[in-house]
């Protein structure tokens, strides 16, 4: 299959949607076409899974780019695919390390929204609800409300230790909304104290 190649001296992506539209929808168009021309060679699920695959590996390679725009943009478009980027998580990891502090929160939401390790991302998110910028804090409280979901979620299966490090990471979570200088929606806080209460009542059964 035909692969996209993206220079990494890439300037002034407009918004993630450029993005995702150059990476998913050319493969997508690509893929189609051969699928077309060959037909009973390729179901359009195993079409639509390779052109996935190969949007995110491009956006892999951005995340590569001396261009910090063209970094985050690519980290949030990989956050905005969900669990479908999961391969991206090692690229995403050591973006979390970028010397920009915009790339390094656009990688930590998007390690949380495609569901991978949020360890090394929760602090940066509870940092990031410090952020001049608007759009930061708004995609980091989305986050960390995902992250508090989730650990609702799965409450029943954790151990004692991994219950306890929940409940300190939630609480942590809430002090940094209750610190940040900006506000933050009610409703967000509420959802993370309701999935608070909820890890220390499973505590209190165990």
């Amino acid at each position: 299959m035909k692969r996209i190649h993206l220079s990494y001296s890439v300037k002034g992506f407009a918004s993630t949607v450029s993005v995702v539209l150059l990476c998913f929808c050319s493969q997508l168009f690509y893929s189609n076409r051969v699928s077309a021309q060959i037909p009973g060679k390729a179901s359009l699920e195993e079409t639509a899974s390779a052109s996935i695959k190969n949007a995110v590996s491009t956006l892999i390679q951005v995340l590569r780019s001396e261009n910090p725009e063209a970094r985050m943009s690519a980290a949030r478009a990989l956050g905005g695919m969900g669990t479908q980027a999961r391969m991206a998580e090692p690229a995403l990891t050591v973006a979390l390390y970028d010397k920009e502090a915009r790339v390094r929160y656009t990688a930590a939401t998007a390690i949380a929204n495609l569901g991978g390790d949020t360890k090394a991302a929760l602090p940066l998110l509870q940092e990031a609800l410090g952020n001049e910028s608007k759009w930061t804090r708004k995609d980091a409280v989305f986050a960390l409300t995902n992250i508090a979901l989730n650990m609702q979620t799965n409450a029943r299966i954790f151990s004692d230790k991994e219950l306890n490090q929940a409940i300190t990471n939630l609480e942590k979570t809430l002090e940094a909304m209750d610190k940040s200088k900006y506000e933050i929606s009610n409703k967000a806080v509420k959802s993370i104290n309701d999935s608070l209460d909820s890890l220390k009542r499973e505590r209190q059964r165990n």
